[in-house]
C-alpha cells in the first residue's frame, strides 16, 4: 500500500486547493518558518479521525478553517482527503484506490466519507485499524513530538509499540470479541429468564385447555337460558313502552285543557275595574279633602279661642279702671324677655329653644298691642272683638259641615271598593284553584316521563346485557333475539319473580365463561404459540451456550497472539533499537522492558474478581558511551532526540508501515548525525514511504521530490515542486 496523494481544500493556511503527490519514496516539504507546511503533518492526523484539538493546535473545529485576510475572503468549510493506493488489499474494500476525506463546517459539524461514501466516525476507525493506521500512531510523528515516545507514560509506550506491531487491528479484534461475549452473556440470561417466565403460562394454558370442554357445555346452557329472559323481557318492555305512551298522551290532553282554564281566569282577573279605579280615585280626594278641612277647623279653634281671650282681659280691665301699667315698663319688660331668649337660644338646644323663642316673641308681641290700647286712653275706642268673634264662629261651623259631608263621601267610596274587593276575591280563588290543578297534571304528566326515563334505563340494560351475552355467546344468538316477536306480554308480565332468577342465572354463567377465558380456538392458538415460542427459546439457549464457548476461546486465542507476538515484536524492536543506538552514539545501551512491578501485581490479580487486571506499560533503559548516565531524564535535549530518532526507526525495521511523516524529527541533530540521520532514511526507504517536513539540507539531498511551501503577504499557503534529479541537473547546466 502506498500513499498516492493528500488534497487541502480551506484547511488552516491552504485556503486554496492544494495537492500533493507522493510520487517518490522520500518527499521532503521545505519552507521557512510559518509558512504552513506544518499544517501538512497536521492535515494527515486530522483526516484520519483525530480528535484532539489541542494537538492539532486547535481550541475548536472552527479554526481548522481559513479565516480569510484582506485579499481572500474566508472559507465556509475546511476539507482534507487522503488517497492510497489499495495494493495489496490492506483496506477491507474491494477497490484498486481508497480515499479518505474529512469536511468540516463553520458550525463545528465533521463529516466523514471514504470512496466518497458518508461513514461514521466509528466505521472509519474501524476500517483504519484493519489497515494498521490511525491518527495517533507512530507513522504520523507532528513538530515537536519526536521525542514523545519517551517522555510518555510506560503505558502509552506500550500501546505506541503494539501500534508499531501491527497488534491494534488484533486488540480491536479481542475488544469486539469481549463486547459481543457480554452482549451473547446478556440474551443468555435473557433467553433463560424468558423461558421461566413462559414455563408457568404453559402449565397455565394447559390447565385452561381443560376447562374448554367445560366452557362449551356452560355457553350452550346460557344462549337457552338468555334466548328464554331476553324474549319476555322484550315484550315486557314493549308493552311498559304501551301503558307510558298512552299514559302520556291522556295526561298531555287533560294538562292541555286546564290550562286553557288558566288562562281565561287570568284574562276576566287581570287589573282591577273602571269602577273601583274610579272609587280608589274618590276616595283619595275625599281624603285630601278632609284633611284640609279638619286643618282649617284646628285653625279657626285657634283663633276664636285667642280673641276670645284679649275680649275678656281687655273689657275686666277697663271696666275696673287698674290698667296701671305703664307703657315704658311694658315695653322694658318685653325686651328683657327677648334678651332672655336670645342667651338661652345660644348656649342651649338650638331645635328646643327655637320653638320656645318664637312662642315668646308671639307674646311680647301681644303685650305691645295691649300696651298701645292702654296708652290711647279712656277715650280711645277698642277694637270690635264680639264681630271678630262672630265671625269666627260662622266659618267654624262652616268647616264642621264640611267635614262632616266629606267623611259621608269616603264611607260611600270604601263600600264601593269592599264590593269590588269581594267579587275580585272570588275570581282570585278561583285562579288559584286552576294553578292548582294544572300544578297537579303536570306533576302527573312529571311522574309518567320520569317512568319512561326509568324505562329508558332498562332498555339500555337489556341492550347492554345482550351485547354482553352475544360476545360470550356469537353473532347468531343475537339475530335470533331480534327477530323474535316482540308483542307486549299479558297479565304474566307483571310477574317478574321468574326473570329476577333466569338474571341471576345468567350472571353466574357469565362470570363462569369470563374466568374461563375466550373460545377454545384462541386458547389452542395461545397455547401452541407459546409452545413453538418455548421450543425456539430452548435452542436459542443451546446456540448461545455454544457461542459464548466460541467467543471464550477466540478472546483467550487473541490473547495469546496479541501476547506472543508483542513478546516476539519486543525483542526484534530491541535488537534494531540497539542496531541505530549504536549507530547514532557510537556504542552505549539500550533497552525496552515491561515494567515488571505493574506485571507481577497483574499476575496476582488473576482469579480475583476485577474488571481488568493493571497491563504492564514498557520501560527505557539508557546507557550512553563514555557518559554514567542511566536514565531518559539524565538525556540532553539532542540525546533524547537522538534516542527517540533510534527508537521510530527500530519500529519501522520491524514492522515497516506505509508511509511515514516525520516533521522536523532532525532539527537538534548537527552535521555528523544529520549525515547519520540521511543514511538511515535511506536504508528505511527501502521498505516504508517517507514524508520529511525538515530544514536540514542532509535530509533534503536524501529526498527524490521535494515541495516547497511559502506564503505571502495575503496569508496563504502556496506548493512549489521540484524533482531533486531534475534540480542537479539544472544547477549542473
Amino acid at each position: 500500500m502506498r500513499l498516492e496523494r493528500l488534497e487541502l481544500s480551506g484547511f488552516k493556511s491552504f485556503a486554496k486547493k492544494t495537492t500533493f503527490v507522493f510520487n517518490a519514496p522520500v518527499v521532503a516539504i521545505v519552507g521557512p518558518n510559518g509558512s504552513g507546511k506544518s499544517n501538512v503533518a497536521e492535515a494527515c492526523r486530522w483526516v484520519l479521525g483525530e480528535q484532539s484539538l489541542k494537538s492539532l493546535r486547535g481550541k475548536r473545529g472552527e479554526d481548522f478553517i481559513w479565516h480569510g485576510s484582506p485579499a481572500v475572503g474566508r472559507a465556509g468549510q475546511a476539507a482534507v482527503a487522503i488517497i492510497f493506493d489499495n495494493q495489496p488489499a490492506r483496506f477491507p474494500l474491494a477497490a484498486a484506490a481508497v480515499e479518505i476525506r474529512r469536511e468540516v463546517q463553520r458550525d463545528g459539524t465533521n463529516n466523514y466519507f471514504i470512496n466518497q461514501a458518508g461513514v461514521r466516525l466509528k466505521d472509519l476507525t474501524e476500517t483504519l485499524h484493519q489497515a494498521a493506521l490511525g491518527p495517533s500512531g507512530y507513522h504520523i510523528i507532528s513538530q515537536g513530538e519526536a521525542d514523545k515516545i519517551l517522555t510518555t507514560n510506560p503505558t502509552d509506550r506500550r500501546e505506541i509499540v503494539e501500534t508499531a506491531l501491527g497488534l491494534r487491528l488484533y486488540e480491536w479484534q479481542l475488544a469486539e470479541a469481549e463486547k459481543k461475549l457480554v452482549r451473547t452473556s446478556d440474551n443468555l440470561r435473557q433467553a433463560e429468564s424468558l423461558r421461566r417466565e413462559i414455563a408457568p403460562h404453559l402449565r397455565f394454558l394447559k390447565k385452561e385447555m381443560e376447562k374448554i370442554e367445560q366452557a362449551r357445555d356452560w355457553r350452550q346452557t346460557l344462549k337457552q337460558l338468555a334466548f328464554d329472559y331476553f324474549c319476555a323481557e322484550k315484550k315486557y318492555l314493549a308493552g311498559e313502552r304501551a301503558r307510558l305512551a298512552a299514559a302520556e298522551t291522556a295526561s298531555r290532553l287533560t294538562l292541555a285543557g286546564l290550562t286553557d282554564r288558566r288562562s281565561q281566569l287570568e284574562r276576566t282577573g287581570g287589573p282591577e275595574t273602571g269602577v273601583a279605579r274610579q272609587a280608589r280615585g274618590q276616595l283619595a280626594a275625599a281624603e285630601q279633602k278632609l284633611r284640609q278641612a279638619v286643618e282649617k277647623r284646628e285653625n279657626l279653634s285657634r283663633q276664636l279661642g285667642r280673641a276670645e281671650g284679649l275680649l275678656e282681659v281687655k273689657t275686666a280691665a277697663a271696666t275696673a279702671g287698674r290698667q296701671t301699667v305703664a307703657g315704658d315698663q311694658v315695653n322694658d319688660w318685653a325686651e328683657n324677655l327677648e334678651t332672655a331668649v336670645e342667651q338661652v337660644k345660644d348656649s342651649g338646644d338650638l331645635n328646643l329653644w327655637r320653638a320656645a323663642f318664637s312662642k315668646i316673641k308671639q307674646i311680647a308681641a301681644e303685650m305691645r298691642k295691649l300696651i298701645g290700647w292702654t296708652e290711647a286712653g279712656a277715650g280711645a275706642a277698642p277694637p270690635n272683638w264680639e264681630k271678630e268673634i262672630t265671625a269666627l264662629t260662622a266659618a267654624l261651623a262652616a268647616a264642621n259641615q264640611e267635614i262632616n259631608r266629606t267623611e259621608t263621601e269616603i264611607k260611600t267610596a270604601r263600600q264601593t271598593l269592599e264590593q269590588e274587593a269581594a267579587a275580585r276575591g272570588a275570581a282570585d280563588r278561583a285562579l288559584i284553584e286552576s294553578k292548582f290543578a294544572v300544578t297537579a297534571e303536570q306533576a302527573k304528566l312529571d311522574a309518567v316521563l320520569a317512568t319512561g326515563e326509568r324505562w329508558k334505563i332498562l332498555q339500555a340494560d337489556f341492550d347492554r346485557a345482550l351485547a354482553e351475552v352475544t360476545a360470550l355467546t356469537d353473532r347468531e344468538f343475537l339475530e335470533s333475539i331480534k327477530t323474535a316477536p316482540a308483542e307486549p306480554a299479558g297479565a304474566e308480565s307483571a310477574d317478574r319473580t321468574a326473570q329476577t332468577d333466569r338474571a341471576r342465572q345468567i350472571e353466574r354463567l357469565k362470570i363462569r365463561l369470563e374466568q374461563a377465558g375466550g373460545g377454545s380456538g384462541e386458547m389452542a392458538t395461545e397455547y401452541q404459540a407459546a409452545a413453538a415460542r418455548e421450543e425456539h427459546l430452548a435452542r436459542e439457549v443451546a446456540d448461545l451456550k455454544t457461542s459464548m464457548v466460541s467467543l471464550e476461546q477466540v478472546a483467550k486465542d487473541l490473547k495469546q497472539k496479541i501476547d506472543r507476538d508483542f513478546r516476539d515484536g519486543l525483542r526484534q524492536i530491541n535488537l534494531e533499537f540497539q542496531n541505530f543506538f549504536e549507530l547514532l552514539f557510537g556504542g552505549g545501551r539500550v533497552e525496552l522492558s515491561l515494567n515488571r512491578a505493574v506485571e507481577t501485581a497483574a499476575e496476582e490479580l488473576i482469579g480475583e474478581e476485577t474488571k481488568e487486571p493493571a497491563r504492564a506499560g514498557l520501560d527505557i533503559a539508557v546507557n550512553l558511551p563514555r557518559k554514567r548516565i542511566r536514565g531518559l531524564e539524565m538525556l540532553s535535549g539532542g540525546e533524547r532526540s537522538l534516542t527517540s530518532i533510534a527508537l521510530l526507526f527500530a519500529l519501522s525495521r520491524v514492522q515497516p508501515p506505509p508511509f511515514m511523516i516525520l516533521d522536523e524529527t532532525d532539527a537538534a541533530l548537527d552535521e555528523a548525525n544529520s549525515k547519520k540521520y540521511g543514511d538511515m532514511v535511506e536504508q528505511l526507504a527501502k521498505e516504508t514511504q517517507l514524508v520529511l517536513i525538515t530544514h536540514n539540507r542532509e535530509t533534503m539531498s536524501r529526498a527524490g521530490l521535494i515541495y516547497g511551501v511559502t506564503m505571502g503577504s495575503d496569508g496563504i499557503s502556496r506548493l512549489l515542486s521540484i524533482k531533486f534529479d531534475e534540480a542537479v541537473s539544472y544547477a549542473k547546466t
